[in-house]
């Protein structure tokens, strides 16, 4: 009988435990969620150390990675479209073109983190590059194909904006669209599974054509 009621006392006691533990579970959990935008925010301010992060009004985020190079066009056309009221993406600004390890990663930690609370809808790696003599570079938009990651659907979309806004889309598979930095984006993406991820590099008389950037910036928010 005293066995008996040894046993009914310890499966009493491991109830109590995984009640107490549960509730545990909870509270950790919620602990949790609301160190989330502590997380982030401490995430963004580390990176600033090396670069910069400038929030939008999409839930969207273009890297720039060589808009903190003195002399850079797309650090000038950026500089002259802030303050003007435009609807635009978060703009992720760094001084590193080679796109170094510790570089993505910062990146990444805050593409993870949720910048504003929500999830993000697409991350562009914006870039610009001496285009050859042949092609007409006012107006090019080189899409990198090499790595990339979204729906056709939304794909099809930008590039019909893009048509109405008289630019020329080049797709390219090799040296456009295939450094780290797009390459692990894309992997980020996959395991997420709802974010359009593009490498999009304009000539460097496009890049300093700031009224044509901020067209550019603006169309990347119907993504």
């Amino acid at each position: 009988m005293s066995s008996m009621n040894g046993h009914r006392s310890l499966l009493q006691d491991l109830e109590r435990a995984e009640i107490v533990l549960n509730r545990l579970l909870k509270k950790i959990s919620n602990v949790s969620n609301f160190l989330k935008p502590l997380e982030h925010s401490l995430r963004a301010e580390d990176f600033s150390s090396s670069g910069s992060y400038i929030p939008g009004t999409s839930n969207g985020v273009v890297c720039i990675l060589s808009s903190l190079i003195k002399g850079d066009p797309l650090s000038s056309s950026i500089d002259l479209i802030k303050g003007k009221g435009l609807k635009l993406p978060s703009i992720i600004k760094g001084s590193d073109r080679s796109e170094t390890i510790s570089t993505c990663d910062s990146i990444l930690k805050i593409i993870e983190g949720k910048p504003g609370g929500t999830p993000i809808d697409y991350v562009i790696n914006l870039r610009w590059a001496n285009l050859p003599s042949i092609v007409n570079d006012s107006n090019v938009i080189v899409v990198g194909k090499r790595y990339n990651y979204g729906e056709k659907e939304a794909m099809k979309k930008l590039y019909i904006r893009f048509k109405e806004l008289d630019f020329q889309i080049h797709e390219d598979v090799g040296q456009f669209g295939g450094g780290p930095l797009t390459y692990r984006l894309t992997e980020l993406a996959r395991r997420l599974g709802n974010m359009t991820v593009l490498e999009i590099t304009l000539s460097h008389r496009l890049a300093e054509n700031h009224d044509r950037v901020a067209e550019i910036l603006g169309s990347l928010t119907i993504l």
